[in-house]
């Protein structure tokens, strides 16, 4: 590696929607300068110093640092840095991103983000992230930026990525770069080194669903005309549940005609829609009314028994109006439904365990603490949950931990006394 001083270190900043090819072109890049390019992933390595541009210490010849923009906030003031914005075909970019769907803690329960509901309101929020990154990015361009159309890019590497190589050495070694780029794409090798692009084929996708992506593309297309994209879809966003999905996100959508309230122009555009009733939800208990709040919930529930947001707005609603839980909110379908919610968990274990439905409220409440192990009532309902089926030794771990959390609690104390008299027979 040269040293820091043979050469002024280069800025490239990305800005790309997902599954546009970034890693490829990373790769590529990576390939070509070797240990003279540092990659900055920036959400991930702990160390990073989170800045654009980066400040890392090192002598590379240039840094590359990725970001999907989400939220808008990627400065576009870095003069002497090159920008490299990546994009593509709203429908392909939407089903390959779709197929990264996968069950964990801290996200909406899968079996929800399954339903065609969830996927039209996912859908309605990739609508509104590339009219924003078209505004952005593509409207009005920067003049130290290089577009890159994602087809472009598999189908001519040496084309797309010449100038970046250029900007950052002052030369191109084209045989470098042709080897870099079949290093970079092995699964696109025809056997002669020549990298082979195969579209997507969008029909055979097991998330393709035309009814949604229509729709959708067609909002893409008519709201970033300056990407370039042609329609693979045919269909229309006026009309459809999806464009009231829209409405309710994009508070710049303009609201149509004879409209004057957001939310009441999606809630007719998608009725029953579990997104949108939540947020009539949420209004109801704005305007002081839990009842009217825990009768749309109830209703929601029963279509969509594994909305998790909306197991967690029935608890609040239900301390509000100062009433039980409805036996809607208390099944079992709940259990998968509110890994990203202990709290409403442990509230449903509660309930659970008074009903005395033990096994049920075991579950629930073990999964709480799991999530949430720093939960007192979480630990504290576990160990009597597991005193009343028996399982003293358990329940000792529980009440000890619920006792880490808050030694002073008498009922915790009590329960430990209890445990220790039953272990020690």
């Amino acid at each position: 590696m040269q040293s820091s001083e043979q050469y002024h270190r280069r800025s490239l900043i990305g800005a790309s929607i997902p599954r546009s090819g970034h890693h490829y072109l990373a790769r590529i890049l990576n390939f070509y300068f070797g240990n003279e390019i540092h990659y900055c992933e920036w959400y991930g390595p702990p160390d990073c110093c989170r800045q654009v541009p980066c400040t890392r210490p090192g002598a590379y010849r240039a840094v590359y640092q990725k970001s999907h923009d989400w939220d808008f906030s990627l400065t576009q003031s870095v003069r002497d840095a090159l920008y490299l914005v990546q994009f593509r075909q709203p429908v392909p970019e939407a089903l390959s991103d779709r197929d990264l769907l996968q069950d964990s803690f801290g996200s909406p329960s899968l079996n929800y983000r399954l339903t065609r509901e969830y996927y039209g309101w996912w859908l309605a929020t990739k609508a509104v992230y590339y009219r924003k990154f078209h505004e952005k990015w593509i409207r009005n361009p920067l003049p130290n930026a290089v577009h890159l159309d994602y087809d472009a890019l598999l189908l001519r590497p040496e084309e797309s990525i010449a100038p970046i190589v250029q900007w950052v050495s002052g030369s191109v070694d084209s045989e470098r770069l042709s080897k870099a780029i079949a290093q970079a794409s092995p699964s696109r090798d025809a056997g002669d080194g020549a990298p082979v692009f195969t579209p997507r084929v969008i029909e055979r996708s097991r998330h393709f669903d035309r009814d949604l992506l229509a729709p959708f593309e067609a909002y893409v297309l008519q709201h970033c005309p300056l990407f370039g994209f042609k329609p693979e879809l045919s269909g229309s966003y006026e009309g459809h549940w999806l464009y009231g999905l829209i409405l309710a996100q994009d508070q710049d959508e303009p609201l149509p005609p004879g409209e004057t309230d957001r939310l009441d122009a999606a809630a007719r555009r998608a009725p029953g829609h579990p997104e949108i009733v939540m947020r009539l939800a949420k209004r109801e208990l704005e305007r002081n009314a839990p009842e009217r709040a825990v009768e749309l919930l109830e209703a929601t529930l029963a279509s969509h028994p594994y909305c998790g947001q909306a197991y967690r707005l029935m608890v609040d609603a239900c301390k509000i109006a100062n009433r039980p839980l409805p036996a809607c909110a208390t099944t079992s379908e709940a259990l998968f439904a509110c890994t990203e919610n202990p709290g409403a968990l442990v509230e449903i274990g509660a309930v659970m365990l008074e009903d005395n439905r033990l096994a049920n409220a075991a579950a629930a409440l073990s999964l709480a603490a799991m999530v949430q192990p720093d939960s007192f009532r979480a630990n504290h309902l576990l160990a009597r949950t597991l005193m009343r089926l028996g399982r003293w030794t358990q329940a000792r771990h529980y009440a000890e931990a619920a006792s880490a959390l808050k030694p002073g609690n008498e009922p915790n104390k009590k329960i430990l006394e209890r445990i220790s008299e039953q272990l020690g027979r």
